[in-house]
């Protein structure tokens, strides 16, 4: 149930915006369209002639820039929901086929999280609300597109789930599960790696300090990750000679540095004398801000900024309250239990913030300037979970 509606509101938004009405959805389109007319990967220097599509109808002009040099998974389930939507949609309105693979992408995103909500503790009703709670309107926006944000978010709400389920009962079959999860991480963008960074020291820290057998079925991992992420990235690697994407962006970069617009060299930190330049630094965090919580269209559609301030005050809130509850629930409850099982992965979620953002800025100024929320998108699922195990020790307190 809670799929349906998340899908059927994903799709409502999607018929809404006009294609190539949501930032870089031509970019994936490109790929998707080749694929589509010719039944094969397109070179790194296409597009070397006028394309257009024959799903969308938009005109990608010689030396036009798209993602190349990237697993592509994203773009493979579109062009299956393409071909299946090409049966009854008009062919005006037969993106909205492609763009339906991410409707899909929402509905699982949003069961993940609610049942690594399950997984931790969390009352049913409660892991209802922690799951809409955290499909906050970006996260919705960003599903109603083809884009490859959407896929990155699912697979990271796919490893919380079958982490946490993995860690409370290591058994080969869920082995298998993290094994597959782990698996679909590794064909995400690099800025959703520290995702396995987070699993993969939770799962030393369980080995070390809780349960010496939970790395039991670990053949059985490393199988069904390798399974599913080798055919992609090798064909990936020999097609572009690399499966990160650095390439087209330097590509990018360099196609647009000499735009006066695009604020190449803009400087952030260590400026001559100064630390920090509060006059670029400040209206960067901002808009970052603004991008990470709300900034649909082409990062032009804003909300209220009472919006803004009242999510803002509201994740502080949260982060203080999950805080607070490292404190001992009882005299039974060890110092290690605690920092094992609540205050490590508390720590790392929190930590992903003020890292990423950091990351991001050093970016920017050795890039082109990019203050986008969606480079913070890896700390969403996290959030969901950082909701679910605050409120779990919350009722425990409670009923202590």
């Amino acid at each position: 149930m809670l799929a349906v509606f998340y899908v059927f509101l994903i799709a409502l938004w999607s018929f809404g915006i006009a294609f190539n009405g949501a930032p870089d959805e031509s970019t994936h389109f490109y790929l998707l369209e080749y694929l589509y007319s010719n039944h094969t990967l397109p070179l790194a220097t296409e597009p070397l002639q006028t394309l257009t599509g024959s799903i969308s109808g938009h005109i990608w002009q010689k030396g036009e820039f798209w993602y190349h040099g990237l697993p592509f998974p994203h773009i493979l389930g579109a062009l299956i929901t393409t071909d299946i939507g090409s049966w009854f949609l008009p062919s005006e309105l037969l993106y909205l086929g492609a763009r339906s693979f991410n409707w899909l992408l929402g509905g699982v995103f949003i069961c993940a999280l609610f049942r690594a909500a399950r997984n931790v503790g969390a009352p049913v009703v409660i892991s209802m609300l922690i799951a809409i709670s955290v499909s906050i309107p970006q996260v919705t926006f960003v599903f109603s597109y083809l884009n490859s944000d959407g896929y990155g978010l699912m697979c990271i709400a796919l490893l919380i789930s079958a982490l946490t389920a993995f860690i409370n009962s290591p058994i080969r079959k869920r082995a298998m599960y993290l094994g597959l999860a782990i698996g679909v991480m590794l064909m995400a963008k690099l800025y959703f790696i520290p995702a396995l960074v987070f699993a993969f020291v939770m799962l030393a820290a369980t080995r070390i300090f809780n349960n010496k057998s939970v790395l039991a079925h670990w053949p059985t991992i490393v199988i069904a990750a390798v399974a599913v992420a080798s055919p992609m990235l090798i064909i990936v690697f020999l097609k572009y000679g690399e499966i990160s994407g650095i390439s087209g962006q330097i590509d990018f970069v360099n196609m647009h540095k000499l735009n006066p617009a695009a604020g190449y060299g803009t400087c952030y930190f260590l400026c001559g004398d100064n630390l920090l330049n509060d006059r670029t630094l400040l209206p960067w965090l901002d808009l970052t801000l603004k991008s990470y919580f709300s900034v649909t269209g082409w990062m032009n559609i804003f909300i209220s900024d009472l919006y803004y301030g009242i999510a803002a005050l509201i994740l502080f809130a949260v982060i203080c309250a999950s805080a607070f509850q490292i404190k001992p629930l009882n005299s039974q409850e060890t110092p290690l239990s605690i920092a094992v099982d609540y205050a490590l992965p508390i720590l790392m979620i929190v930590a992903l913030y003020p890292a990423i953002t950091a990351l991001s800025l050093i970016a920017s100024q050795n890039s082109l300037p990019q203050p986008q929320g969606r480079y913070l998108f890896v700390t969403i699922p996290f959030l969901g979970l950082l909701l679910a195990m605050t409120a779990k020790r919350l009722i425990e307190r409670r009923q202590a």
